[in-house]
């Protein structure tokens, strides 16, 4: 039998028709981590449970003595009383494993709203990101449900770096080897997607071993340059890539590639390239990481030789793959002068690797199915990691991070956060939002930001393109 310590109630009453409810603790086990496809999902219920954080906008809580205390809210839409209500709470971190659960007993009567409070002792020094799940029963019947996640003390989040011995010196060799290949770009005018407003022209480039990058550069034609320019790096498997006149209507030229050598049209990849991220993985200079990453340096080479584009006004935007991407050439190409990623994969991929799904798992079935490779894998990784790098971005950097997101969890993302060298750097926490959902919100923040720190300037000299 595991025995209950009763956790401290709230003090007196919170106002007219608010009950304060005291919870039972209990050390959890285990506890199998949620099927985060449901995550988001609210049914239709005779109550609504609420978490009330100090940080309603981010979640995050600040150390606290004995570890933090969760407070939630329940209101009742019952038509009749109910006594004895049962409700459960339960406590992961980021990997499913379970660190503590509370029950309570409970009435609840018509229009009623409760508060309820838990201290989670076991937290007191675990800074990092955790799972609730909260249900409320009446007999065997579901009147409530609740799924959020909190960080907790996470300014002392523990990051460790594993940056190999020989890390500098792998990719000054990497970069001189890349040096060598002329870029050799191609240029041509698409005059079905051109107007008025800006030019859209097809490009290529040579990059590491002769790979051509196919792209679509566009630049404004409303506006005299040099323009400010916007590398744009995609998403992981993704297929076709769009050019970004949007941006171009804003004023910036643009550079939107494809890293996988294929062109900009093509709608997807043969099988073996849409889960490419074991290609080459038991030796740094076999992994397919070397060569994509050459390919957003050398975008950052087109961009520059662009006689209508400034060279000192150059960014990388890019989501997932493309905001991992964007952080990697920051650290690597001092050119840069800003960067701005979305939800960034390739992110610490010891952490990452224990707590999500695809991409990061590919890894670890590769690993699974050849025990023997599992050291070769990990250095291999470590060359390839933002956080190895993190000490080396100093240009402006805004990065995203969504709660619910598995595939690029939050603890890895705000450990690359806490470690980046930038003076200037910005994170944007969005509490109930999943990888593919946080860009809606977080798109016109970073257009906001972007804006600031890499103003589209109008100067007197007009170029336009052939």
């Amino acid at each position: 039998m595991i025995s209950g310590i009763q956790s401290s109630a709230l003090a007196g009453r919170c106002g007219q028709g608010l009950v304060a409810v005291y919870f039972m603790a209990f050390p959890l086990v285990s506890l199998q981590a949620w099927d985060r496809s449901t995550v988001a999902y609210e049914g239709v219920y005779s109550a609504v449970i609420e978490p009330v954080m100090p940080e309603e906008k981010t979640h995050l809580i600040g150390r606290t003595p004995g570890g933090p205390m969760l407070r939630l809210s329940i209101k009742s839409s019952l038509s009749n009383a109910v006594n004895g209500a049962f409700l459960y709470a339960g406590i992961t971190d980021f990997t499913g494993r379970g660190m503590e659960d509370f029950t309570q007993n409970a009435d609840l009567r018509p229009g009623e709203e409760k508060f309820v409070e838990f201290k989670a002792k076991t937290l007191t020094d675990r800074p990092g990101f955790y799972d609730v799940r909260v249900l409320l029963f009446d007999h065997g019947r579901e009147l409530a449900k609740k799924e959020f996640s909190f960080g907790y003390d996470v300014e002392n989040l523990p990051v460790r770096g594993y940056r190999p011995n020989d890390f500098n010196q792998f990719w000054k060799a990497t970069l001189d080897s890349l040096a060598e290949v002329a870029l050799s770009p191609t240029v041509q005018k698409d005059t079905l997607l051109s107007s008025d407003m800006f030019d859209v022209l097809r490009v290529s480039f040579a990059s590491l071993h002769n790979v051509r990058v196919h792209g679509w550069y566009t630049v404004p034609r409303w506006k005299p340059g040099p323009h400010a320019a916007l590398a744009i790096y995609p998403g992981y498997s993704s297929g076709r890539v769009s050019p970004a006149t949007a941006l171009s209507r804003e004023g910036y030229a643009t550079l939107a590639i494809q890293v996988r050598g294929y062109g900009v049209d093509q709608e997807s990849y043969p099988e073996d390239n849409r889960r490419y991220m074991t290609i080459g993985v038991e030796s740094p200079e076999t992994y397919v990481y070397r060569e994509i990453i050459c390919h957003c340096l050398r975008a950052i080479d087109f961009l520059t030789a662009r006689p209508e584009v400034d060279p000192e006004r150059i960014g990388a935007v890019g989501g997932s793959q493309g905001g991992g991407l964007s952080l990697l050439v920051a650290g690597l190409d001092r050119r840069l002068r800003m960067a701005a990623a979305n939800v960034p994969f390739l992110t610490d991929f010891p952490r990452s690797m224990t707590m999500t799904g695809n991409p990061y798992r590919e890894l670890v079935r590769y690993i699974e199915s050849r025990p023997e490779s599992r050291e070769r894998v990990m250095h291999t990784l470590s060359y390839f990691d933002v956080l190895n790098l993190a000490e080396k971005i100093t240009a402006p950097a805004i990065i995203s991070i969504g709660l619910f997101d598995r595939t690029c969890p939050a603890p890895a993302i705000y450990g690359l956060y806490l470690k980046l060298a930038s003076s200037d750097k910005r994170v944007e926490i969005y509490p109930y939002l999943d990888h593919h959902e946080v860009n809606k919100e977080f798109g016109p923040v970073q257009s906001r930001w972007i804006k600031n720190h890499l103003p589209s300037v109008v100067s007197r000299n007009r170029f336009r393109t052939n």
